[in-house]
């Protein structure tokens, strides 16, 4: 059969045809729901369905729901394949049109001379999504809402006994969304008008998984483009054109994170974000994996980071930064540090305010980034 890039129906009443691309990214974005380790075999397949011209992949772990509709001819389709067996057959296809089709049991794709057989399992078996009931339904642009999700999860926290840290807390209050993430180190606070229709709209704590779909969903979105979301007390939905993410939120009350905020700070910093970076990876730099602390001493006239380790080396590191307040030492961990300030861009001025007490909070702002409040607790220097 030869090889055809176009959609038009084909010969056989029993084959659909689609495009190779589309079909493919299709299947990489709804994969990445797929656990690569389940005792259930259909949780490793994706769900094809074709219908009235649309193919809707769809795939899920129990929790979350992925699913991406595209363009096709022919006849409809309702089975499963493996994911990640569809995802090499496709691959190694050539870009351009390919023909499917579908006998009890099994898919066969065909392109020109090539073919790839793929077993099936019964679509009956595939767990469908159920809406979220009752929920507040907005939309705001998807670029915004990317940029304030991506940044607010740099704090997540990874440790499960504490799985109300696993995720994004949202809520929306005075106008304004507001979503925020801590791990008890270090905590980030985003905030941002919000859309029409969003008041009233549940506080809920979107879990890791569904924050790092979500956000793969937002930076595909063409430019322009709208996200519709539904947030209910049990559960989230996302849709952007026609891609949709759903599932259920985090059943927990999230901390009263704001408590650790101080803006009474007895003295402050202000440096290039860029050359913060540099100056304590340098400190760091004779760190033997044993500790990550960096000790800053801070004076009107120098401001100095070094660090040590536990054979005896040493770094110190010179930073081009203007301190006002008494001279200060205390300590900060490297890799806290650098996660908050790497999220502000190399560019920007920052500003680290410290409190009274040794054990306040340092608090991470910048003119440059307005709305976004961050924080890292300090370290014995």
């Amino acid at each position: 059969m030869p090889e055809v890039d176009t959609l038009e129906r084909p010969a056989a009443t029993d084959t659909l045809r689609v495009d190779r691309d589309t079909l493919l990214a299709a299947t990489r974005a709804v994969s990445q729901t797929v656990e690569r380790r389940n005792t259930i075999p259909i949780l490793s397949n994706v769900h094809l369905r074709a219908e009235n011209s649309l193919l809707t992949v769809t795939a899920t772990d129990l929790d979350h729901w992925s699913s991406r509709t595209i363009d096709y001819a022919g006849p409809t389709i309702d089975t499963t394949v493996e994911a990640e067996r569809l995802i090499t057959a496709l691959s190694t296809l050539r870009p351009g049109a390919i023909d499917i089709s579908y006998v009890q049991g099994a898919v066969t794709i065909r392109q020109g001379r090539s073919t790839r057989k793929l077993m099936t399992l019964s679509a009956t078996d595939f767990p469908p999504s159920k809406p979220a009931a009752d929920a507040t339904r907005f939309s705001m642009d998807a670029a915004p809402l990317h940029r304030i999700l991506d940044v607010a999860r740099v704090c997540v926290s990874s440790e499960q006994t504490r799985y109300y840290l696993c995720g994004v807390f949202v809520e929306v209050v005075e106008g304004n969304i507001v979503m925020a993430s801590t791990d008890g180190h270090r905590v980030i606070q985003v905030t941002h008008p919000a859309p029409a229709g969003a008041a009233g709209a549940p506080d809920c704590i979107i879990g890791t998984k569904a924050v790092g779909l979500i956000c793969n969903l937002l930076e595909d979105a063409p430019e322009g483009a709208q996200a519709e979301l539904a947030l209910s007390g049990s559960k989230f939905e996302i849709k952007v054109g026609r891609s949709i993410i759903s599932g259920k939120l985090v059943d927990a009350s999230y901390p009263a994170y704001r408590r650790v905020f101080r803006f009474d700070h007895a003295s402050r910093m202000s440096i290039q974000a860029g050359e913060f970076d540099r100056a304590v990876r340098a400190a760091g730099s004779a760190s033997d994996g044993m500790t990550r602390a960096v000790r800053l001493e801070l004076t009107r006239d120098h401001c100095e980071a070094s660090g040590t380790a536990q054979d005896g080396g040493r770094s110190i590191e010179p930073m081009d930064g203007e301190y006002v307040g008494d001279d200060l030492t205390t300590g900060i961990n490297l890799t806290y540090a650098q996660s908050i300030v790497k999220m502000f861009g190399p560019i920007p001025k920052v500003e680290l305010g410290f409190g009274r007490a040794p054990s306040d909070l340092i608090l991470i702002t910048s003119d440059d980034r307005p709305g976004v409040i961050a924080g890292v607790m300090p370290m014995r220097a």
